[in-house]
């Protein structure tokens, strides 16, 4: 669906994958580090300076006509609606450039409507509307149409949990219609929720590429044990931990489980002090991420 083979542009440097048909794809990193260059490239409003990209296994440059009618994309800061028109008056004209039929545009905007909860908007301007209110418009804008592939830059910015909810329901639905999603954002819980792939982008270079899963055990794969003590503090020091604290009968310990076992730090707590109450999780993709190491 989407190859990038050693390609360069400004900040990106020599990077190589392919996402597959029907993946939800998220493009995390810090501010700076690429992921809006690397979704311009991929809409084809970028040409990268070395390499190769293909989308649906064309050239976005040079078949540009034919790739731009198989994509959706939605750019943060890059307005959606003309400021002289209406939400309505802007759905209106975009039925027109996708040449989508009567019966197809209302069904498709009555639904997007209800699940984006922007009818009451339709006579504003975007200039008289909230961030979060522009925002639920210019999402109905994007999923207007069926496409192969469907391009989010900050998808969430100004929604409420209401806003979020819905547009992971698009997503996971626009999915199992066989689109490929890619979908910027710098909520690395959010991009958890929906993501099948995660792109993680340092300083222009792929530090992590593969499923969510792979990584938390590849980059990080920290836990945190919760324990609820009484007596004396617990005596951990002999194990390898990366941070821990301590208050009124409560300890919190993080430790990469690739070094320590939890039964090992249970085992050596309860044998110092006693136990009144324990909890163990993995740390969030958030936390994984800032303290993480490259692969």
């Amino acid at each position: 669906m989407v190859l990038f083979d050693h390609v360069y542009k400004f900040k990106l440097k020599d990077m190589d994958l392919h996402i597959p048909k029907g993946t939800v794809l998220g493009v995390i990193g810090a501010s700076g580090a690429g992921k809006t260059t690397f979704l311009k490239l991929a809409a084809g409003l970028l040409r990268q300076e070395k390499g190769h990209i293909r989308i649906c296994g064309k050239d976005p440059i040079v078949d540009k006509r034919k790739v731009s009618n198989r994509i959706s994309a939605l750019f943060a800061n890059v307005p959606v609606y003309s400021e002289d028109f209406t939400v309505i008056e802007g759905l209106n004209e975009a039925k027109t450039v996708f040449g989508l039929k009567d019966g197809e545009f209302m069904n498709s905007l009555e639904y997007l409507s209800k699940e984006l909860d922007f009818k009451s908007l339709y006579d504003s301007k975007p200039k008289n509307l909230s961030l979060g209110q522009k925002r639920r418009a210019e999402l109905g804008m994007a999923f207007l149409r069926d496409v192969s592939l469907y391009i989010f830059d900050e998808p969430c910015m100004g929604l409420d949990q209401n806003g979020k909810e819905a547009f992971r329901k698009l997503v996971k639905e626009k999915k199992e219609r066989g689109a490929s999603i890619l979908v910027s954002s710098h909520d690395m819980e959010e991009i958890a929720a929906i993501a099948d792939r995660v792109l993680v982008l340092d300083e222009g270079e792929v530090s992590f590429y593969g499923s969510t899963e792979e990584l938390y055990k590849r980059l990080v794969p920290m836990e945190v044990c919760a324990v609820e003590y009484e007596g004396r503090s617990p005596d951990i020091s002999d194990i390898e931990v990366e941070k821990m604290t301590i208050e009124n009968g409560k300890m919190n310990i993080w430790y990469n489980s690739n070094h320590v076992s939890s039964k090992e730090v249970l085992e050596r707590i309860c044998e110092t002090t006693s136990v009144k109450s324990v909890n163990i999780r993995r740390s969030g993709l958030g936390e994984s991420i800032k303290g993480g190491r490259k692969r």
